[in-house]
């Protein structure tokens, strides 16, 4: 029998850490109890929108988003987050329509996404990390930071080192072996420092020269 996944993550509300399958709940129970100072929600005209992007059911990000921000914010945060590497093109693609990095993604939130609406969205249409994203829910009000994060998944244990089984800190892009740094020296017959990429919590790992949003 495959050895289950422990899939988790930690809430930045409370900073607790959360199975992938109560962390919806959990998250909707701490935004409702918390008071911080990030946003107020006394302005009923406004709302904010709580949304899941994921990608190969293992990597998740939980964020709330204005619905008067644009699209463009939210496609500045997942490059900051999980993507730039390089400067590479973008586009989300919501309901059959594509918005790309024009003035398309001028459109605000609440223009481009109803409750429960589902989107894809791509970044680098040459080695391509796909996402996927949905609408989990709706509230009023309006954060002052205009974008935060709710919760993010924690490395997925099934990364480890290929030949020990350990934690690894290196993934070699010519065989896409995890590595850590003593059984590095296993890939001499790869071509070099150059094709190890850094282990990092993202889905675009070990694609082009992405080495992690710190």
């Amino acid at each position: 029998m495959a050895k289950k996944v422990n899939n988790t993550g930690n809430c930045e509300l409370c900073k607790q850490n959360v199975d992938h399958r109560e962390v919806k709940k959990h998250i909707e129970k701490c935004i409702k109890s918390e008071t911080s100072n990030d946003f107020s929600n006394a302005n009923q005209n406004e709302e904010i929108f709580l949304i899941k992007v994921s990608a190969h059911k293992i990597f998740w990000l939980y964020i709330e988003i204005n619905g008067s921000s644009a699209l463009a914010k939210l496609d500045d945060f997942l490059r900051e987050t999980w993507l730039e590497c390089c400067g590479h093109l973008s586009q989300f693609r919501i309901n059959g329509k594509d918005y790309s990095n024009d003035s398309s993604m001028k459109k605000t939130i609440h223009q481009a996404l109803s409750p429960s609406d589902k989107f894809d969205y791509e970044y680098d249409f040459g080695d391509t990390t796909e996402l996927e994203g949905q609408v989990i829910s709706i509230r009023p009000g309006k954060l002052k930071k205009e974008i935060r994060l709710i919760a993010r998944n924690n490395l997925p244990e099934m990364v480890q080192c290929t030949t020990c089984k350990k934690i690894p800190e290196i993934i070699c892009t010519c065989c896409y072996d995890f590595c850590c740094k003593k059984c590095k020296k296993n890939h001499t017959k790869c071509d070099g420092e150059d094709y190890m990429l850094p282990v990092v919590n993202s889905p675009r790992m070990g694609v082009c020269g992405y080495t992690g949003n710190e």
